[in-house]
């Protein structure tokens, strides 16, 4: 399966190859007919993509061509990277000397000399793509044109994953016994475990989510704390995620008696339901550990651990009661045939016709009782018309796998034909990327398409006005369609936010991609990385590997706990850098100061607390994370060079960067610090049109009148989560808060220390002098007021979507006719 994710590469290496080179063409002047002439080249090469695809799986000589095909196209790809890089650099020192209103004479560099460099190197990529072109001759490969029409499909596709994950097939009596075991009034021992056993695929881990927001468990436990402990059982670790799910932080305690007594007191006097979710460990020393630690947090009887594992000897070494291990049976065909409408139609009773049902029954045959499988088929299913044309295709290709024993690994092939389906190249390289985590990793999904967009996984159709953020929005959804991913947490508002692969699934990913992405740790350092692309270096009580080979390469670098030893060359064509919470780092090294192609850079939770001069010019940077860098202090000039910047990350205030005005890319900007400086004022944000997501605006009371506060073009900004907050009491809070008008389609709201009496007009009014049309905030749907002492009442119209409404430390004494004004309203906090 290795072989599966090549093509893939090679097709988007070569779509994104003539989009830049299509742009640049506008821009070239000495290389222009050369670009010309590779555009035409490259078009020639993707039309028989697709049957190479096709053949490369038994003709070694075509998968020869394809592996020399990438090669050729990531030589092409670091050339146009440096040919935009430079593009950008000129046009930043432009701005920079108009700023300083010096007439810009020259450049350091000679731009003659760099287009001929540029001719000359593409000149060289035209010979190696002529002999691409030729070898393809040679075997024959024939032009096709892609069958399936991208958009269209995607619009066949329902939401009906949300549905599938929501909704509990064929588990009820499973859930009702765990419940009875777990809640029995007889057993009155301090601490007893139950075990859930079943094989991969059998859905043991949400029926435990589905135990845990049982009522009667919610209710008779007065906590409950959920660790995903995988195959590390690492005492501290599970002791830290216990007290995190507590909502306690626990990054910078070390000791452990420290940890379980912060646990103790969390918990108080009240018992304690532990869910441990897919636990391999067989040494009865670590177990023997924790349950110290656990019977130490007890101060009443009643505690109960819940443990899901695929081997009952997990069981028998952590011991067990009797009747305290309940084996997960496959579930029945109508079952899984229930499972398969809900995920196409989002309906288990959907009526069709005798024909389409005949085939779902096979459908549902095939996934012998695994309800995994039936999610994948359904996922399939989702991007095809409801007929028979439709449907057979798929059947025939499932009858063609044979019988399969999904416990000998046959899911791979449903798997397979699943990652098959997927209808973009760029799609397939998303899925396959994130095998770059370990399993049991919880992915953020504006992480995640932060990090394709970087690696260029993201593709918009030709004419059409979306986003690169919108694709990879659509990707994310896919795959949660195609169940291969799994939904994990959601926001206030009901969107998914993270998500997991199951275990077998990344597995499949990580048997794809083997040729592009490795996992390191301590216990496999020495491996040579020098033909993979994506590395993630995981380290093992902060000792980090030791890396051999070239590592030039690269395009995506993670390493929690600073970098590798043994590097030879430098990252010149790094894509993404991360290195989250790796503490002891407190600079970036100088193998990092040659990263033109640098999309992604994170470096929270580092101890570095001087950007070096490098940062300031990397000009094709797109995400910018620093987050916990409590010693960092940004410079006070640069960072305004970074004009392809599209997300900030921060939460500190000596690290928002001055000019943010001029980032005027910028759509992720989570927190913005008033200042009285030029540079740090909020008209700042007035340029940046493209925010939206959520925004927080500290230091208001910095902001002078109604003017200044216009100036920031808050009603012009897509921000759907808005904080506006003062730090102390000014005599102009009405004024300026009136100023701050947002989006019409504003959800979330919160406002801390205001000083005025009234909320502003545009809360509850339908008109004003803004414009003529309606633009109070119909869409909230929750409002938090904290620490507004001066404020009398609550707007009472305006807010028909009311869902929640907070209220904090005010001497609010009138809060209308709220509760009639808003049908909606489900909690009211006083």
């Amino acid at each position: 399966m290795g072989d599966l994710i090549l093509s893939p590469v090679v097709d988007t290496t070569i779509s994104n190859l003539i989009s830049a080179v299509s742009q640049q063409i506008n821009l070239a002047v000495s290389w222009k007919q050369e670009l010309i002439i590779l555009r035409k080249k490259l078009v020639l090469i993707q039309a028989v993509l697709q049957d190479a695809g096709q053949r490369q799986v038994t003709d070694p000589a075509v998968k020869h061509w394809l592996l020399n095909l990438r090669e050729v196209a990531h030589e092409a790809d670091y050339i146009l990277d440096e040919v935009a890089y430079e593009s950008v650099k000129r046009r930043v020192k432009i701005q920079n000397q108009m700023m300083k209103k010096v007439r810009y004479f020259f450049t350091p560099n000679n731009p003659l000399a760099f287009g001929l460099r540029m001719a000359y190197k593409i000149k060289k990529v035209i010979a190696m793509v002529d002999g691409i072109n030729n070898e393809a001759h040679g075997f024959g490969l024939q032009s096709r044109l892609a069958t399936t029409n991208y958009q269209q499909r995607r619009n066949l596709q329902t939401q009906s994953f949300i549905g599938a994950f929501s909704q509990f097939v064929g588990r009820e009596d499973d859930v009702s016994k765990i419940v009875k075991l777990l809640t029995d009034p007889t057993n009155e021992l301090p601490l007893c475990v139950l075990f859930i056993v079943g094989m991969a695929g059998l859905g043991k881990t949400t029926l435990a989510q589905s135990v845990r927001s049982n009522d009667q468990i919610q209710n008779h436990f007065g906590k409950i704390m959920w660790v995903c402990v995988s195959e590390n059982f690492d005492v501290e670790r599970i002791l830290a995620e216990m007290l995190e799910s507590l909502d306690e932080k626990s990054s910078a305690i070390r000791n452990k008696d420290t940890v379980v007594q912060k646990i103790r007191s969390a918990i108080g006097e009240k018992n304690y339901l532990l869910i441990l979710d897919d636990v391999w460990n067989k040494e009865s020393q670590k177990w023997e550990d924790l349950k110290r630690c656990l019977l130490g947090m007890c101060k009443t009887s009643g505690n109960r651990v819940v443990v899901t594992t695929q081997d009952k000897n997990v069981a028998l070494t952590m011991g067990t009661l009797p009747g305290h291990m309940h084996h997960l049976e496959l579930l029945k065909d109508v079952e899984c045939w229930s499972i398969i409408k809900l995920k196409v139609f989002g309906d288990a009773s959907k009526h069709l016709d005798s024909e389409l049902e005949n085939i779902g029954w096979d459908f549902a045959r095939k996934c012998k009782g695994v309800p995994l499988v039936a999610s994948v088929i359904g996922g399939i299913l989702c991007t095809k018309r409801p007929d028979k044309a439709e449907w057979l295709p798929i059947k025939r290709k499932i009858d063609a796998l044979g019988s399969l024993e999904y416990q000998d690994g046959g899911i791979m092939h449903i798997l397979q034909l699943s990652f098959d389906n997927l209808l973009k190249p760029g799609l397939k390289q998303c899925f396959a990327f994130c095998c770059i985590y370990p399993k049991d990793f919880v992915m953020e999904r504006k992480t995640l398409i932060q990090l394709w967009m970087a690696e260029g996984f993201l593709q918009l159709p030709e004419e059409n006005s979306m986003m690169l953020e919108d694709i990879g929005n659509g990707y994310f959804n896919d795959l949660l369609s195609y169940s291969l991913f799994q939904e994990e947490w959601k926001d206030l508002l009901g969107s998914i936010t993270h998500c997991k692969m199951h275990d077998l699934i990344h597995d499949f990913a990580q048997s794809i991609s083997k040729s592009e992405t490795v996992i390191l740790n301590t216990l496999s350092s020495g491996n040579n990385i020098s033909s993979f692309r994506h590395l993630n270096l995981i380290c093992d009580q902060q000792m980090v590997p030791t890396i051999l080979g070239d590592v030039a390469q690269l395009h995506t670098l993670f390493s929690e706990h600073g970098f590798p030893r043994g590097i030879s060359g430098n990252f010149k064509w790094l894509r993404v850098l991360s290195f989250p919470h790796a503490v002891d780092t407190e600079e970036l090294p100088p193998c990092f100061g040659h990263m033109k192609s640098l999309r992604y850079l994170d470096i929270s939770g580092t101890q570095i607390k001087e950007l070096p001069r490098f940062v300031t010019n990397l000009y094709n940077l797109q995400t910018f994370r620093f987050w916990n860098c409590r010693s960092l202090k940004m410079p006070l000039e640069g960072i305004g060079n970074l004009i392809n910047l599209r997300h900030v990350n921060f939460n500190n205030e000596n690290c928002m960067p001055a000019n943010l005005g001029r980032l005027t890319c910028l759509r992720t900007l989570p927190l913005f610090f008033v200042g009285a400086t030029k540079g740090c004022k909020i008209e700042e944000l007035g340029c940046l049109s493209q925010l939206r997501g959520r925004l927080e605006i500290r230091n208001l009371e910095l902001v002078k009148d109604k003017s200044e506060a216009m100036r920031a073009k808050l009603h012009e900004k897509a921000v759907n989560d808005l904080e506006l907050i003062w730090g102390k009491e000014g005599n102009q809070d009405e004024d300026v808060l009136e100023g701050l008008r947002p989006h019409s389609n504003l959800q979330t709201l919160t406002i801390e220390g205001y000083g005025g009496k009234n909320l502003p007009s545009w809360m509850f009014k339908s008109d004003c002098s803004y414009s003529n049309e309606m633009f109070f905030i119909k869409n909230l749907v929750l409002l938090k007021i904290r620490g507004c002492k001066m404020l009398e009442s609550v707007p009472t119209s305006g807010l028909q979507s009311l869902q929640q409404l907070i209220i904090l430390n005010c001497s609010v004494s009138n809060i209308g006719d709220i509760l009639a004004a808003s049908k909606c309203l489900k909690l009211l906090y006083l």
